[in-house]
């Protein structure tokens, strides 16, 4: 008799068929709902991660300012009439003194802020990890205001609760414009704000705000662009009481509208929109205290109570927040 292979078995062993096109649609499915199980999960631990670093930025920030005031007896201005800003006088406390070495302080030629190839200019086109914001979903450069590769920043100091846009010609009746000089925030134009005149407390006074940063969303001829280091548009303010300049809530923001307005509140003014502080984060926005504290504030917080942390000397009694 002829063997043949095809009927052989080998003793112990025996055959097993492959997965029929149920089971593999079985298991396929069982993974897909694992990884979407798994998904959202992996994304919230990397936004955690992010807000943790955006925490530390701010953190890092307050700490330089701090040691400006401790070597200057003062905080920076806010901008001054070479459009110079708070962010880029605190270069060397936050471990960018080479950058700071490069700067052209004079009001003409190369010390403009879009003078082509200038060090200035190159400055503000210089990432600077600090002042961005890990989860603003944003590209890194932008061609604005006649400066190439500009890069925004997510961070602005605080001007108080009084000013509803940049300019007093827009400004809601009753309210003033940030180029008025007397402000009662921290950061505004020639500023020399001390921790003496803190009066409402240095834990209850925000310095340093978030920023839900989009140049490219404009309304009301208004864009929500914010930057470092130094601004054109802000180079023409003066410091003798003169008004002059515009665009200075490219580096400074208020209280008078809500947190998060462009996402909270979309029918409010360009020109408020613009001064409002806020975050690409769920919920609210961090915020550096003048005591150097960072806390995450919420958009739901009461406007009573955020304006009354706006103010160095509103004499108001704050709660928790």
């Amino acid at each position: 008799m002829q063997w043949n292979p095809t009927s052989a078995k080998l003793p112990g062993r025996q055959l097993r068929g492959a997965f029929t096109l149920v089971e593999l649609l079985v298991v396929i499915a069982i993974i897909g709902v694992l990884v979407g199980l798994l998904l959202p999960a992996v994304q919230a631990a990397r936004e955690a991660a992010r807000r943790m670093s955006c925490s530390n930025n701010l953190k890092q920030i307050g700490l330089g300012l701090h040691t400006y005031h401790d070597t200057f007896r003062v905080f920076p201005y806010g901008w001054d009439n070479r459009g110079m800003t708070w962010s880029g006088h605190i270069l060397p406390q936050i471990e960018q003194a080479n950058l700071y070495q490069t700067l052209i302080f004079q009001e003409s030629g190369p010390g403009n802020w879009d003078a082509d190839g200038s060090p200035n200019e190159i400055a503000v086109s210089t990432v600077i990890p600090t002042y961005r914001c890990p989860s603003m979903a944003l590209k890194e450069h932008f061609n604005y205001n006649g400066i190439p590769e500009r890069v925004p920043g997510s961070y602005r100091g605080s001007a108080g609760t009084e000013s509803s846009s940049d300019d007093t010609s827009t400004a809601v009746a009753g309210t003033k414009g940030l180029e008025n000089l007397d402000q009662d925030g921290i950061f505004y134009a020639c500023s020399k704000t001390k921790f003496r005149d803190i009066i409402d407390g240095t834990s209850n006074t925000i310095m340093i705000g978030e920023s839900y940063t989009d140049p490219e969303f404009v309304k009301d001829g208004q864009g929500m662009d914010y930057w470092y280091i130094g601004s054109p548009q802000a180079d023409p303010c003066r410091c003798d009481g003169g008004t002059g300049g515009t665009e200075f809530s490219e580096v400074v923001g208020t209280t008078i509208a809500q947190i998060n307005a462009i996402r909270q509140a979309p029918t409010t003014s360009g020109y408020l929109m613009e001064l409002s502080f806020g975050s690409y984060h769920i919920g609210g926005a961090h915020f550096t205290m003048s005591d150097g504290s960072v806390r995450f504030i919420t958009d739901s917080l009461d406007m009573e109570t955020y304006k009354a942390i706006g103010s160095r000397d509103g004499h108001e009694i704050v709660t928790e927040y």
